[in-house]
Order: structure tokens, then C-alpha cells, then sequence
């Protein structure tokens, strides 16, 4: 039977993990620290949607798949971040809650600088 303090880690873990997700998607766009990486992971995504929004010409093109879980995707990759975050906390609690502060802390700013 799950305790309260096992749901609570749970969600604790879950909602880091998202953060920390919703942060490294945040690095990967233009002008922030992983633009570079961004532009390699999520050029054809891009192409896509300035094609859906008629900013130019041309036809889609297909993401090849095997950038969707290091950042084409953000729900891709916010599984593998979830697993190291649970092995963090498993292993190295510190650095664990260092990430969980920073991941958590870049999701309050969004909603306070809106």
C-alpha cells in the first residue's frame, strides 16, 4: 500500500521532472544557452510550422525519429528526464534537489513574469 510520504515523493519527483523538462526545451530556442542544439534537434519542426503558419513556402518535411526523445519533442524527452531525475533521487539526493530548485523555480517565473 502506497504511504502518504510515497505519493508525496511521487509527486515531487513528477513535477520536477516536468520542470526540468519545460527548462531544457526553454534552452534549446533561439538566443538561449542551447540554441545551437536546438536549431540541429528541432530545424525540420520549425520548417513545419512556419509552413503551417504560411510564413513560407514549401512542403513538410518528416522529423526523423530519432530526435524526438533528445529534444525534437518535449513529451519524448520528458520520459527519459523523469527516469534520470528518479535515478538522481534514488542515488544522489543533492544534486537531485539542485535540479528540482532550479526546474521548479524556471516554471513559478513563467507564471509570475505573464
Amino acid at each position: 500500500m502506497l504511504t502518504l510520504n510515497v505519493i508525496a515523493n511521487i509527486l515531487f519527483i513528477a513535477i520536477a521532472s516536468a520542470s526540468i523538462a519545460n527548462l531544457y526545451d526553454d534552452c534549446l530556442q533561439d538566443d538561449m544557452l542551447f540554441s545551437a542544439l536546438g536549431k540541429i534537434l528541432q530545424n525540420e519542426i520549425r520548417h513545419n510550422i512556419a509552413i503551417e503558419k504560411q510564413e513560407i513556402e514549401g512542403e513538410k518535411v518528416p522529423v526523423p525519429k530519432w530526435k524526438m526523445p533528445i529534444g525534437g519533442c518535449i513529451i519524448c524527452t520528458n520520459v527519459w528526464i523523469t527516469i534520470l531525475m528518479f535515478l538522481l533521487f534514488a542515488f544522489c539526493p543533492l544534486a537531485f534537489l539542485i535540479l528540482a530548485v532550479i526546474g521548479i523555480s524556471n516554471t513559478a517565473l513563467k507564471f509570475i513574469i505573464k
